[in-house]
Order: structure tokens, then C-alpha cells, then sequence
């Protein structure tokens, strides 16, 4: 049986650095703080709003 091994996790937000790639600095923590509180309302089965949603993809997307 292979051995399950644990995602690399950022030392500050203890989320898997995978979600918070290509991001540097306040984006970075603001990236983590939105990601925790869509995962809190996912875990008590309410409604992620949409607005959470496209915050998420504008702090995560790579500029030129």
C-alpha cells in the first residue's frame, strides 16, 4: 500500500501553498483569508456567494 503523503502547507496561512501559487505578499494573506472563509461556509453547507467566488479569481490571477 502506498504511503498518502500530505501537501507542502505555507508556514503563515497553513493552507496547501498549491492555492496560494503566483501570489506575493497582502494579495497572498488576502488570498488565504477568502480561501478559509469559503472552505468554513462549504463545511456548514450554506450558499458560497458569487461574489466570493470572483474575488478569489482576481486576487489569484498572475499579472504581466
Amino acid at each position: 500500500m502506498a504511503k498518502f503523503r500530505r501537501p507542502p502547507k505555507d508556514k503563515k496561512t497553513g493552507l496547501p501553498k498549491k492555492y496560494l501559487s503566483g501570489t506575493k505578499g497582502t494579495k497572498r494573506s488576502q488570498l488565504a483569508s477568502i480561501t478559509k472563509r469559503m472552505k468554513a461556509l462549504a463545511k456548514a453547507g450554506k450558499k458560497v456567494p458569487q461574489s466570493m467566488i470572483d474575488e478569489r479569481m482576481r486576487l489569484g490571477k498572475k499579472t504581466k
